[in-house]
């Protein structure tokens, strides 16, 4: 009896962070249509959100750095990642899909600022393929540590 509780409790944790992940996914899919040159990142209109209270910390790679460790290449398994320093002295983020039906992104990173690839379940990543890229999804953090809407 014990055993099936906690798988339960397992499922609802997964389908949580499945269901906090989309809700980033589509606010980071508004702005697919922008040419990447004229995206820029905006101050959170809605009750801002420290990145380190968020349950996606758990699951972070900061990916606006110069190299990566292993576990961060592991997680961005089926993207390419692509930085391009701007005339503002801004960076250019594209994660460029590698994987059909995965979507490349595009993110501008202000200086101060960080990037975070989320790999919400890092299980199903096997070699050089991920089975599952619906958890797959980067956020921008401000300077003072909340999340960046774009």
């Amino acid at each position: 009896m014990k055993k099936n509780s906690m798988i339960i409790t397992i499922i609802i944790i997964v389908l949580i962070l499945v269901l906090i992940w989309i809700y980033f996914a589509m606010k980071n899919g508004q702005n697919n249509n922008v040419p990447a040159q004229t995206q820029t990142s905006q101050s959170n209109t809605t009750t801002p959100q420290l990145f380190s209270d968020s349950p996606l910390s758990q699951n972070a790679y900061l990916i606006s750095t110069a190299t990566y460790d292993a576990n961060t290449q592991k997680a961005l398994t089926g993207f390419t990642v692509t930085k391009n320093t701007l005339a503002d002295g801004s960076m250019q983020v594209t994660l460029n899909a590698q994987i059909p039906g995965y979507q490349t992104q595009t993110y501008i990173v202000k200086p101060g600022e960080k990037l975070y690839f989320i790999e919400g379940m890092q299980g199903d990543d096997s070699g050089n393929t991920d089975k599952n890229g619906i958890d797959d999804s980067a956020i921008l953090v401000d300077t003072s540590g909340y999340i960046v809407v774009q």
